[in-house]
């Protein structure tokens, strides 16, 4: 009879323990979930990205093929409360004269990174910026759409002196401005560029974004900046 009891007893006491055992497998779990879910803030480990490809393309009377390569950038996005990056792939589909060849580019893909979340966006455009290559793109997010565009330029050459470094915010339509974070005010350099975003260009040999660093700067012959105040 007592060896009967012990048995008893230490039965009860190896189902304690692997109770026990169940619940701290619990917290582990929960404890991976957790992790699964941290906010990423460096854009190459949140994107999957490529190395473009290069094609050569016929531009209508132009005479002999010009090469284009495919157009990837990664930009950050921070607007209201909002914190993250885009992701742009876009390929050329085929070639426009207006005074020099330029690509017709179709986005292949456009992912948003905001406050830890993925989102697909189907409507992003892009817009290659006519002869000067003022290249911009605009999608809707969150009942507005975004435009990533430019707040300064060179007024000798006509041409931007770096990459995409600012947002416009319009109301759904894509009509009505919101916010012009690219205006430039005049009176007030300070008051320049108040939506600002670091946009990185892919390697078209390597598919490398190099830095995310803010390195922005007027253009230093940017007409617009005479006689305003630093």
């Amino acid at each position: 009879m007592k060896t009967y009891k012990l048995l008893t007893v230490c039965a009860l006491m190896l189902l304690m323990a692997c109770g026990d055992d169940s619940s701290g497998g619990s917290n582990a779990e929960n404890g991976e979930e957790k992790q699964s879910g941290k906010v990423l803030t460096d854009p190459l480990e949140i994107f999957e990205t490529r190395v473009p490809k290069k094609e050569a393309y016929t531009c209508d009377w132009y005479g002999s093929q010009v090469v284009f390569a495919q157009q990837d950038w990664i930009c950050s996005f921070k607007y209201a409360d909002m914190d993250g990056y885009v992701y742009v792939q876009g390929t050329p589909t085929g070639c426009n004269i207006i005074m020099s060849p330029m690509p017709v580019i179709s986005v292949d893909t456009a992912v948003l990174y905001v406050n830890g979340k993925y989102e697909t966006l189907s409507d992003l455009t892009y817009d290659w910026g006519g002869n000067h290559h003022f290249d911009s793109f605009r999608f809707t997010y969150d009942g507005k759409v975004y435009e990533y565009s430019r707040s300064t330029i060179s007024s000798i050459t006509i041409h931007p002196c770096h990459e995409i470094d600012c947002l416009k915010v319009y109301e759904s339509d894509g009509v009505t401005l919101v916010l012009d974070g690219c205006g430039l005010a005049q009176d007030d350099i300070s008051k320049a560029r108040q939506l600002p975003i670091v946009c990185r260009f892919a390697d078209v040999e390597t598919g490398t974004f190099g830095d995310f660093t803010d390195t922005f700067e007027f253009c230093p012959d940017d007409s617009r900046l005479m006689g305003l105040a630093e």
